[in-house]
C-alpha cells in the first residue's frame, strides 16, 4: 500500500468535486417539442430542452428576470419560454424576446447562463461550468470506453440515486472483498471470502483482476466490468458512471451490454438484475460515516484486500491538494 502524508481535515473537503463531464439522465427522457426536463448537478439546477434543430440545450434553471423556474415553461419554435412573463431564450441562453417591451433592445442582464451538454452512449452529459465561467478555458473532450459505442452490443440501461458521498459510492465498486458477503445471492454467490487481490494502476486508472473479469476504473467517474477472455464469441460488459447531484447525494447510471441474444425482452431482465445488485449495496454505503472518505489513511483500518480503495484514496487526496505531480490535472469545483 502507498503512504499518504497526513493533512488536517478541512471543512470544505466534502464539498469539492472534480470538474468533468457528468451524466445527468438518459437521452430518451427528452424529445423535441416535449415537456422541459429539470435536472440537478453539483448543487446546481438545470433545465434542458431541444432547439428547432433537435439539438439538446442546458440552461440555469431559473429565469434571470424574476427567478421563476424555467422548467415550468414550454418549448415553442425551438425556444424556451418562461411561464411567468414569457421571456424566450435560445439554446445559448440568449434572451430573444421580452413581450412587455417588444420594440426595445434586450439588455445584457436578461440573458440566461448556459452549460455545455452532449449526448453519448444513450446518456445526457453536462460539464458543470457555464460557458460564461469557462471564458478562455478549453472544454475537455468526453472520452468513454470504446465498447459503449460498439454497435455489436445491445445495452440494458439502469440507474439509481443513493444518499451517499461520491467517494463512498466509487469505493463500493472497487471493493472485491464484499462480493461474497453483500451479494451472496447474486453476483457474489460463487465468490470465495478469502481473496488474493490482483490489481494494477496508473495515475488515473485502476484495473482489478477478479476471476474471469477485469474491473476497470477511470478517475473520477467511470467504471467498467469486462471479460478477461476476449476470444469468446459471447461477451458481456457492465458500465457504471457516477454523478454527484449534491454533496451527499450521488446518481449512478449503468449500461449492461451483451453481443448475444439481442432481443428487447432480455434487456429488461438485465436491467432489473443490475438494479437489484445496486440495491444490495445501497443501504450499506448509505450507512457509512464519515460521509465522505477520510482524507488520511490512518483514520480508518486497512488490509491487503483494500488495495484498490487505498489507491483511489491517494488519487482523491492528490486531487484535493492539487498535487503538481499528477500526470493529468483535473480542476476542482465546489458546491
Amino acid at each position: 500500500m502507498e503512504n499518504q502524508t497526513y493533512r488536517k481535515s478541512r471543512k470544505e473537503d466534502h464539498e469539492i468535486f472534480p470538474c468533468t463531464w457528468y451524466a445527468i439522465g438518459w437521452t430518451k427522457e427528452i424529445r423535441a417539442g416535449q415537456k422541459l426536463l429539470k435536472k440537478r448537478l453539483l448543487g446546481r439546477d438545470l433545465v434542458l430542452f431541444r432547439d428547432d434543430q433537435g439539438k439538446l440545450c442546458a440552461l440555469h434553471a431559473y429565469c434571470p428576470h424574476r427567478g421563476a423556474d424555467l422548467s415550468l415553461g414550454n418549448c415553442k419554435d425551438g425556444l424556451l419560454q418562461c411561464a411567468y412573463h414569457a421571456w424566450s431564450f435560445n439554446g445559448d441562453g440568449q434572451c430573444v424576446d421580452i413581450p412587455a417591451h417588444p420594440d426595445r433592445e434586450i439588455p445584457n442582464f436578461a440573458h440566461a447562463r448556459s452549460y455545455p451538454v452532449l449526448e453519448k452512449a444513450d446518456l445526457i452529459w453536462v460539464y458543470p461550468k457555464t460557458y460564461q465561467e469557462l471564458a478562455n478555458e478549453t472544454l475537455p473532450p468526453l472520452e468513454l470506453y470504446p465498447v459503449l459505442e460498439n454497435p455489436d452490443y445491445m445495452m440494458a440501461p439502469y440507474d439509481a440515486v443513493w444518499k451517499a458521498h461520491l467517494t463512498r459510492v466509487v469505493e463500493s465498486v472497487l471493493d472485491v472483498a464484499h462480493l461474497p458477503i453483500v451479494h451472496n445471492k447474486t453476483i457474489g454467490k460463487t465468490s470465495r471470502k478469502e481473496i488474493n487481490i490482483e490489481f494494477e494502476t496508473t495515475e488515473d486508472t485502476i484495473r482489478i483482476h477478479n476471476g474471469s473479469a477485469f474491473l476497470d476504473y477511470q478517475f473520477p467517474n467511470h467504471w467498467l466490468l469486462s471479460p478477461v477472455d476476449q476470444t469468446k464469441r459471447s461477451q458481456f460488459i457492465n458500465y457504471v458512471t457516477f454523478t454527484p447531484i449534491d454533496k451527499e447525494v450521488t446518481a449512478l447510471f449503468g449500461l449492461a451490454g451483451r453481443n448475444f441474444a439481442k432481443f428487447p425482452g432480455l434487456s429488461l431482465i438485465f436491467s432489473k438484475y443490475s438494479s437489484k445488485v445496486l440495491k444490495e449495496d445501497q443501504f450499506i454505503v448509505e450507512s457509512q460515516h464519515p460521509r465522505p472518505i477520510p482524507d488520511a489513511l490512518r483514520m480508518e483500518a486497512h488490509v491487503l484486500a483494500d488495495g484498490p480503495q487505498v489507491r483511489f484514496r491517494n488519487r482523491w487526496y492528490s486531487f484535493l491538494t492539487g498535487d503538481p505531480n499528477s500526470q493529468i490535472s483535473i480542476n476542482p469545483i465546489q458546491i
